[in-house]
């Protein structure tokens, strides 16, 4: 039977049977292979590819490509139609691919093979950051339809939350609760996450509800019976059942009819949250509605199960972090501190300056790595009490590109790869009188100006072996001196708003006495 003589009613139950399947599959890479072999049969196509964006070298790689099995294919982004129909973020339908001005033959003829037919959608993030594309090739019918249009790009959502893993939830969830509504004819759809530490479960999304966070005792309820016992449930009424907690009810006024209820598995088989439908709008919940409810918990499934995955990357990331900054308070009791201080100071400027939590972050973990170099500095030269010479002080400044060397050893994921620039060059000056590169102006990285005034202004308040610590005027009365020249001025003036919000000086503290105390 050919695909254009499936009935709506057919194309549904194909669309619910790939879901029950994609739902028992957890790995990433095994997942693509089996939504791009099921999408491709679905559509009556003869073949399809799944590429990923690379950003480091702006190519189109072939995650999945049917047809083509242990050969590489890369694209560039900016070739054929594959990489025009990404660039312009739209669902591109071509019946005669050799008439298209954008379709390029190259690859047919590496890869021997004769493109008629193309459909490509693109894959984008969350933030409509371009992750990749998904391309299906020669319909056995001739012409991509635009129903085959539309499934397409319901797969290069689906397939789009998948890659990106750590954006998995709220948003990717809160995106099947919607499909899943609107499947089901349901009012409205809750996921639920089980807490480890507490033992409770915790709403990452509920419908309806009026910004009051929902929180049940696994023991009681329902969803807690559910989660417990790992089985699915359908409940007619409610409260006519003596297992239903009422609480929840009472306590927001919205009356529960009808119920269904799936608990969230891991790969290996544990609960980690459950998944529910409230009141459907017409007649009762059917078993095939719970066979809906049960293929879309194994996607939401996977989207709780990775983003959990992906915390628990970040707060090993960050503890690792932290004991190397530790690492080197060790070295000198006197600066103990010194680096997480200077994170501390440096997020309070980034705030002031409006920076993004992504951007924070990479923040943060520079200033809490800028000084690692010093791991490599004598202490002789570091504890010394007293003004350095000539050699010592070059000696103590040769830790800024040496923390450069340390930390390109490490591989950082995309999101922190600048991070060893960042990080040496705090001591850089905006006149070039700065180390290890005499960078000039905009030659320094932005958030290396912001770790400059953060780490003079610690080493300023705090007590050092060559002199006692400053009060925050006399600290600031430098920076104010400096601005300009050393300093970047927009951040010495962020650092000032900060602390005059904190009420730590007067915000009118100005600048005449700082030319004396900087002297």
């Amino acid at each position: 039977m050919t695909n254009a003589l499936i009935s709506d009613d057919e194309r549904f139950r194909h669309c619910l049977e790939i879901q029950r399947r994609v739902s028992s599959e957890h790995n990433l890479g095994r997942l693509a292979q089996l939504v791009m072999s099921e999408v491709t049969a679905l559509l009556g196509a003869d073949r399809s590819t799944l590429f990923l964006f690379d950003w480091d070298t702006m190519e189109l790689r072939a995650n999945f490509a049917e047809g083509i099995e242990g050969r590489a294919l890369v694209v560039p982004l900016r070739m054929g139609i594959v990489g025009t129909a990404i660039l312009r973020r739209e669902v591109t339908n071509v019946s005669n691919a050799y008439t298209s001005p954008y379709f390029n033959p190259e690859v047919d003829s590496i890869l021997g093979y004769r493109t008629e037919s193309l459909l490509v959608a693109p894959l984008l993030g969350a933030d409509g950051r371009i992750l990749g594309g998904l391309e299906l090739l020669n319909k056995t019918t001739g012409r991509f339809s635009a129903d085959d249009e539309a499934l397409t790009a319901q797969a290069a959502a689906r397939l789009a939350r998948w890659v990106e893993r750590g954006d998995a939830y709220p948003a990717g969830v809160e995106a099947e609760v919607i499909a899943l509504r609107n499947t089901v004819g349901c009012d409205r759809g809750t996921v639920f996450v089980l807490e480890e530490n507490s033992g409770r479960l915790a709403a990452i999304h509920a419908d309806g509800g009026d910004g009051r966070s929902i929180s049940l005792n696994m023991k009681l309820g329902i969803a807690g019976l559910t989660a417990v016992t790992g089985r699915s449930m359908r409940i007619p009424e409610a409260w006519e059942d003596p297992r239903f907690d009422s609480s929840v009810d009472l306590r927001t006024g919205y009356r529960t009819r009808s119920m269904l209820c799936v608990p969230l598995k891991s790969t290996q088989g544990d609960s980690v949250g459950v998944v529910q439908a409230i009141n459907k709008r017409v007649g009762e919940f059917s078993e095939d509605d719970l066979a809906t409810l049960e293929a879309v918990a194994g996607i939401v499934a996977i989207a709780v199960e990775n983003a959990m995955l992906f915390a628990d990357q970040e707060r090993q990331f960050h503890s690792m972090l932290d004991v190397l900054a530790a690492s080197i308070d060790a070295k000198d009791g006197l600066t103990a501190g010194h680096s997480t201080n200077v994170s501390v100071i440096a997020l309070a400027i980034g705030s002031e300056l409006g920076f993004s939590s992504e951007e924070l972050d990479l923040l943060r973990v520079a200033a809490v790595l800028h000084d690692y170099g010093k791991i490599g500095i004598s202490d002789n030269v570091l504890k010394k009490e007293g003004r350095l010479d000539e050699e010592e002080f070059d000696h103590m400044k040769s830790h800024a590109s040496l923390s450069e060397d340390i930390l390109t050893r490490i591989h950082f994921t995309r999101k922190y790869r600048n991070v060893p620039m960042i990080a040496a060059s705090h001591h850089e000056c905006l006149d070039g009188s700065g180390y290890p590169r005499g960078l000039r102006g905009q030659e320094i990285p932005f958030m290396s100006k912001i770790l400059t005034v953060a780490d003079v202004f610690e080493a300023l308040t705090a007590d050092r072996h060559y002199r006692k610590k400053m009060n925050t005027e006399e600290a600031l009365a430098i920076l104010d001196a400096g601005a300009g020249t050393r300093f970047d001025s927009h951040v010495v003036a962020a650092l000032r708003r900060h602390l005059a919000a904190a009420q730590t000086i007067p915000e009118n503290s100005g600048a005449a006495g700082a030319q004396s105390a900087a002297g």
